[in-house]
């Protein structure tokens, strides 16, 4: 993914949260409300991603093999 299309898909997230409808915001953006709608769910999934990795416990750390 481009750097301009992460900066439009957090426009695209934001401007949902404010309550824009998907059909305003596929036609701003010129692409379907499809696409609006898969944006918003992989931008959704990675934040799930991101926060279970954040509060998993930590992993248990061992000595190097043959170290002392």
């Amino acid at each position: 993914m481009t750097a301009s299309k992460a900066s439009r898909n957090v426009v695209i997230e934001r401007k949902r949260r404010e309550g824009a409808t998907l059909a305003a915001l596929a036609e701003e953006f010129g692409v379907s409300q499809s696409t609006i709608s898969q944006i918003l769910a992989k931008q959704e999934k990675n934040r799930r991603a991101i926060k279970r990795r954040l509060e998993a416990p930590l992993r248990r750390v061992t000595k190097p093999y043959g170290g002392q």
